[in-house]
């Protein structure tokens, strides 16, 4: 932490009881809202028809309704899959930069087949509900399974092939700005592929986008939504809030993922002004606080990655008889979604059976051509500060926690309070003595979990300990000061599940997306023996969520390799220019 006082603080609000919402109390906080815009979101996702063993792949574009261009409102967003049954079958966060983010996920055997609902949204879109977010059809065939019922012709209707190709025209609205070009437009197996986004339109084509190369889908199933189409869609799109006073509302996530909490008593009653500490454990801690408000209610953001899936929230002013809780986001509700009506027919048997024996080897050799996870940036939980670390393995191991800071951990030790228990205590560094802060104990965590009672942990066994850091500045955490901070670390980093404490709040946490780095199949001459004998069936060629172009990258070239798959393919670039302006622009190329 920084040599000078660290204040850990929460701006404060006030929150409608447990529905984890924000209530409008006056005109001047409402017109303050109201100046901030809504958000539209749009998914370019890498096709409109899946099979069990295939990845639904996803770049997320959230823009301001206000500016059309990309937001930077809101840091979190949203993705689901629903059935027809109205059921969310898988929730994704994704963690926005600039309103750009990227996930993907894999379709299991135990998707039943059916049509399919994509949707995206933020915590600030769901102000204006349904009609605001991101909406499209995609259907999952899964030949695995033998009930078809969901993909058969319903109420004796039949497959009209001829709307279906004229529903389809209204995607195939496309720009000029950017064209997508190879060298060639017929290529080889396993032949080398140069692509160049070339931008004729000088500034007015730069921005952020996406591509996709994939084989074109030999079903007659309606394509994804392209940027194009979206921006005429949801272009009029609700584009500031449409509250008024006393109203509950979702608040944007500005600040980073929101957490909301409540602590009542053992009457069930708010208690009000409680400092709360809220939590994430690990080697990469985090720690914030919150106060509760009349209804008891506290909320906190989270803003750096994680890598635990525990959140943790606990009062300061620990009382038996208060309880602490950690509140859910609320579930959606899905009951008014219009599904597509896409059936299965006799001709499209062999195509099917063709993908899944396709998708079935390339699972199998998947260990060959894994994707990478990018590692996040380094979190560190002392914010820059320097801790004196004492690891016990380099000395002699004594029996508990209250020995070892005798005997090995210089500048803390343990003071008896009137009371009888005992507490930690750090000396200061006199070159930057704060008087102030002299009677107020460390800040002290095991494992990033958070120890009110010092004295619970004395006896715990010091040779579970890996190390112990102590950081001597002083500091703050809601409103309470602390001279210093111990940190405890265990060998298993296993604390959480050693303790048993009723008034901690312990949720599980949902991980957001991970950035990676996708698969990129290479035959260039130092792989060729590599993957010789492994066979190619890949469909998806070539998938990069993000591509940026600007003055620096219009001759910017992005290579890739064709499969053994021959056939049509579809490249796609997708996106919106920095005035946003949605940009669809596709070429096909032939494997031969």
């Amino acid at each position: 932490m920084r040599n000078s006082i660290i204040v850990l603080c929460l701006f404060l609000t006030q929150f409608g009881g447990i529905h984890a919402q924000y209530v409008i109390e006056d005109s001047a906080e409402l017109e303050t809202l109201k100046k901030l815009p809504l958000e539209k979101i749009y998914l370019h996702s890498n096709t409109s028809l899946f099979f069990p063993g295939e990845y639904l792949y996803y770049s997320m574009n959230c823009i301001n309704t206000m500016t059309n261009r990309l937001s930077t409102i809101s840091r979190v967003g949203y993705v689901e899959l629903i059935d027809e049954n109205h059921r969310s079958l898988f929730k994704q966060k994704v963690l926005l930069v600039g309103g750009k983010g990227q996930g993907d996920f894999f379709i299991p055997v135990t998707f039943p087949s059916g049509n399919y609902k994509l949707i995206a949204y933020t915590h600030w879109m769901r102000n204006v509900g349904l009609s605001q977010f991101y909406q499209d059809d995609i259907v999952i065939i899964n030949p695995y399974q033998i009930n078809q019922e969901n993909l058969r012709i319903k109420k004796e209707e039949t497959i009209n092939l001829d709307v279906v190709q004229v529903n389809n025209t209204e995607f195939q609205l496309e720009d000029k700005s950017i064209q997508l070009q190879t060298e060639k437009n017929v290529f080889g197996k396993r032949e080398k592929v140069s692509l160049v986004p070339r931008n004729y339109k000088g500034p007015l084509g730069h921005g952020n986008y996406s591509i996709s190369v994939r084989l074109k889908n030999n079903m007659d199933v309606k394509p994804a939504m392209n940027a194009t189409f979206f921006g005429d869609k949801y272009l009029n799109s609700t584009k500031i809030l449409s509250k008024n006073i006393n109203d509950s509302i979702y608040l944007p996530e500005q600040r980073g993922e929101l957490f909301y909490g409540r602590v009542v008593d053992k009457e069930d009653n708010p208690v009000v002004n409680e400092t709360v500490i809220i939590s994430i454990p690990g080697e990469d801690f985090q720690l914030k606080s919150a106060i509760t408000d009349k209804s008891g209610s506290f909320y906190t953001y989270v803003n750096k990655p994680y890598t635990a899936a525990t959140i943790i929230a606990q009062a300061i002013d620990k009382d038996a008889n208060n309880m602490v809780s950690l509140i859910d986001k609320p579930e959606m509700e899905f009951e008014t979604l219009q599904f597509n009506d896409f059936t299965l027919n006799s001709k499209m048997e062999k195509a099917i059976l063709e993908r899944s024996v396709y998708n079935q080897v390339e699972n199998a050799f998947y260990s060959a051509k894994p994707d990478s996870i990018l590692s996040n940036a380094t979190i560190d939980p002392f914010d820059g500060g320097s801790p004196e670390i004492i690891k016990l393995d380099e000395f002699t191991r004594f029996p508990t926690i209250r020995e070892t800071l005798v005997e090995l951990v210089p500048n803390v030790w343990v003071k008896r309070l009137d009371n009888r228990n005992y507490t930690f205590w750090v000396r200061e560094k006199l070159e930057k003595y704060e008087i102030e802060f002299e009677s107020d104990p460390p800040l002290v965590l095991v494992d990033g979990v958070f120890v009110q009672d010092h004295t619970a942990i004395l006896d715990f066994n010091a040779r579970l300990v890996d190390k112990i850091s102590i950081l001597r500045d002083p500091l703050v955490l809601g409103d309470k000061k602390y001279l210093g901070m111990v940190v405890i670390e265990t060998i298993e980093g296993d604390y959480l599940n050693r303790i048993v404490d009723y008034n901690l709040a312990i949720n599980d946490l949902e991980m957001p997306t991970s950035l990676k780095n996708y698969f990129n199949q290479s035959y260039a001459a130092e792989n060729v023996d590599k993957f010789k004998n492994i066979p190619d069936f890949r469909s998806q060629l070539y998938w990069n969520p993000t591509i940026l172009i600007d003055q620096n990258s219009n001759e910017k070239n992005y290579e890739f390799y064709t499969s053994d798959i021959s056939g049509e393919y579809e490249i796609v670039l997708e996106g919106f220019t920095t005035y946003g302006k949605p940009i669809t622009v596709k070429k096909t190329i032939t494997i031969e």
